[in-house]
């Protein structure tokens, strides 16, 4: 099977090259005619092997490639055999959390230490893909925003706090974070560092460069941030994505219930502090629409 037209197809369209790996690797375990049968026995077929998300993620990559191939296929049915995929509870941190990590240190050299730290800072108050901070170079800063080349190639302009814009050197074509060797981070070596550190801290979480992506998603809908402002930050076509990313505390969404609709403890069977967060999650769904769904 010859994919090599499909994936030019794909990089046209400026999908990222992780993206087309996956793609290719569903297509090439199908390799059956693309009709709406062929495709609900395939992923029949998956069901034992895989988790709903990887079944979902399937039946995206062949959408991808019969529209490539210009076939008619029936969705509706299909979507109908893929098991609900149930949602994630994902962990944030929160500035108290950050300095807690950025108080740790085991680097050799001060200046090393500070490097590390303005890299937490940076995924913190950014909101950056880990990949799109490594590549991070002096002259991309411009006027009042740092622009990015994110996933597909997708240009993006992203705001930082004045404390981070003193770093840039606008006529340098280096990048901002450089090794001991003056080379550029790979993306592994940072998982490693944050992991260390949050280790070493005590924190009980599973803390990666993402979740501070998420952190900032949170933290801005929860002071007031506007959800527009908060996907053009993070580079998402879809407020939906944007969405998925905000992680409301236990506390955060008891205080939006009591607000919201100031329910007499009556009506419930037990205290309403005494509700854990999912079932506060799926009682302010049912009442406001599925905004925290």
């Amino acid at each position: 099977m010859n994919l090599t037209p499909y994936q030019l197809w794909l990089q046209n369209q400026h999908i990222s090259l992780e993206t087309i790996r996956n793609y290719t690797w569903t297509i090439k375990q199908y390799d059956n005619q693309l009709t709406t049968g062929q495709i609900i026995q395939f992923l029949q077929a998956n069901q034992k092997k895989y988790e709903p998300s990887t079944l979902r993620n399937q039946k995206i990559a062949l959408a991808s490639y019969a529209k490539f191939q210009k076939k008619e296929i029936e969705w509706k049915k299909i979507c109908r055999v893929i098991p609900t995929v149930q949602k994630k509870f994902y962990t944030t941190i929160n500035e108290k959390e950050l300095q807690k990590l950025k108080a740790i240190r085991f680097e050799k050299h001060e200046w090393q230490y500070q490097r590390n730290n303005l890299i937490l800072d940076f995924l913190f108050y950014s909101g950056l893909r880990v990949k799109e901070l490594t590549n991070i170079q002096h002259h991309h800063w411009q006027e009042n925003s740092l622009r990015i080349h994110g996933k597909g190639n997708k240009v993006r302009y992203v705001f930082l706090p004045n404390f981070l814009i003193k770093y840039f050197q606008p006529y340098s074509k280096d990048y901002l974070f450089l090794t001991s060797r003056n080379k550029k981070f790979t993306e592994t070596w940072i998982r490693i560092m944050i992991k260390r550190k949050v280790e070493k801290a005590g924190i009980i979480k599973n803390i990666t460069p993402h979740t501070f992506r998420r952190s900032l998603a949170t933290n801005l809908y929860n002071k007031g941030g506007r959800l527009e402002t908060i996907q053009k930050q993070l580079g998402h076509s879809s407020s939906d994505t944007t969405m998925g990313y905000i992680h409301n505390d236990h506390e955060t969404l008891y205080q939006d219930y009591s607000r919201i609709f100031e329910e007499s403890p009556r009506h419930f069977s037990k205290s309403l502090k005494d509700y854990s967060t999912k079932e506060l999650l799926t009682e302010i769904s049912r009442r406001v629409g599925g905004q925290y769904a």
